[in-house]
């Protein structure tokens, strides 16, 4: 066997590395900049997802006012085609053409008031019939807009969550 020269067990000594101060001060930058980036980058994801929460929050109120309208506007159609039936009934019915053929002839006075008394509760019917309808006819144009208001809040909604994923995707 041979034997080997005794340097090759020994350990090489180290050599030091030699530190360039300019290549230093760029690592640095480098380190420093990243590091502001990489700042930058969770700030713009954070103000993206309040922008989008705030969409959110305005969405959601939009959308249950919307439907608070909606159930008001039921009711309202639902009263006004009960107060156009009412209308019709009475308005048609046999004693009411008695009565107001009573009230021309004005034979019996008791009659006549009757018709004074139904004629007069007839026209109040009428008048809460129109103003039902016209009740009716605000809250339309209110959910109208209010749908429309609710389709332009979703649309930004999707932008905005759009551009939080988009933020998030850059890692």
């Amino acid at each position: 066997m041979s034997k080997r020269p005794a340097e090759s067990n020994a350990t090489p000594p180290v050599k030091k590395a030699r530190v360039n101060p300019e290549l230093e001060a760029m690592r640095n930058t480098l380190d420093s900049l990243l590091k502001t980036a990489s700042d930058h980058h969770e700030e713009a994801r954070i103000a993206a997802i309040d922008a989008a929460s705030t969409l959110e929050e305005e969405w959601t109120d939009a959308t249950t006012g919307k439907d608070k309208l909606s159930v008001e506007m039921v009711g309202l159609e639902s009263e006004k085609n009960t107060a156009d039936e009412y209308l019709k009934r009475y308005e048609e019915s046999a004693t009411v053409k008695m009565l107001k053929k009573a009230a021309d002839d004005k034979a019996v006075e008791t009659l006549v008031e009757d018709n004074e008394k139904i004629a007069d509760t007839l026209t109040k019917l009428r008048n809460l019939k129109e103003r039902l309808s016209t009740q009716y006819n605000d809250i339309s144009t209110q959910f109208g807009e209010k749908c429309e208001q609710c389709d332009a809040l979703k649309e930004r909604l999707d932008a905005a969550e759009k551009r939080v994923e988009t933020i998030t995707g850059f890692c």
